[in-house]
């Protein structure tokens, strides 16, 4: 497959994290994901509260989904689930159409330390990701397998940063994939679209667009080694599968939103 250089994040459009005063000490036990029955009933309430606000917050955005159908597998088994990462709720919004399916969500280490965030964070069934590149991979090996061995999905965001409202699809981190073909789980791409609104004729802020949630066909990766090789070209091709469907499917939303607004005018 021919793969088509993407750009990384430039750093000036990283959201700078500057509270994480809670540092993570990974050189001592840490449980990443919690399956505990006991922990799952004394932090429901908390966990409603948060998708009732999300389900809000999908109003206000006009959250729209389309692809629903392609979710069926995630009732067969445990699967992971990417996405762009362009929007402050768009792990949230993914946690909320996959409901209820339990999906756990992947995020920066630096992130899960800031005060009181981390408590949210761990309600909503947050993990971090140690940042260690590869070390920090494979520390997240065996909770993502139980979860996914429990029929339970986890989610990630290959670009790795926030670009806020970017519709570009930057470089991909190889984790998800890496992480797909030991486990031998499928993987259910999303991508998340913005249009700009129009009230009344009028166009609105841009930080006010219509937003929609593609689902796409889920695909697998390629069967475990038995020489125990890692198969980099292969995973290689999924993570340039996943970032082409990206693209294409912004740009076929694009392209009819121009369509739209030309045969409206």
């Amino acid at each position: 497959m021919i793969k088509k250089q993407r750009r990384e994040i430039p750093e000036e459009k990283i959201i700078v994290i500057t509270h994480n005063t809670k540092k993570i000490d990974f050189t001592k036990k840490y449980k990443f994901v919690y399956f505990d029955w006991w922990f799952h009933l004394l932090t429901l309430p908390a966990f409603l509260f948060c998708y009732l606000l999300g389900l809000l917050c999908a109003l206000y955005c006009g959250l729209r989904v389309t692809g629903r159908k392609n979710k069926q597998i995630l009732k067969k088994q445990g699967c992971i689930t990417i996405s762009n990462h362009c929007h402050y709720f768009d792990t949230v919004f993914a946690s909320l159409v996959l409901f209820p399916q339990r999906l756990y969500i992947s995020v920066a280490q630096r992130n899960y330390e800031v005060p009181i965030i981390r408590r949210i964070l761990r309600i909503v069934r947050a993990f971090p990701i140690p940042a260690k590149p590869n070390a920090g991979l494979q520390m997240i090996v065996p909770p993502v397998g139980e979860a996914l061995k429990r029929g339970h999905h986890v989610h990630f965001l290959p670009e790795g940063d926030l670009v806020y409202l970017s519709q570009e699809i930057f470089r991909f981190k190889r984790g998800a994939f890496y992480l797909s073909y030991i486990h031998q789980a499928p993987i259910l791409p999303m991508v998340y679209i913005f249009t700009r609104r129009y009230l009344f004729g009028k166009e609105q802020s841009p930080h006010w667009p219509k937003m929609r949630l593609v689902i796409g066909e889920p695909f697998f990766p390629p069967p475990l080694r038995t020489d125990g090789i890692y198969p980099s070209e292969a995973i290689d091709d999924m993570m340039e599968k996943a970032a082409n469907w990206m693209e294409d499917t912004i740009a076929f939303y694009h392209s009819n939103n121009i369509k739209d607004k030309g045969g409206a005018s």
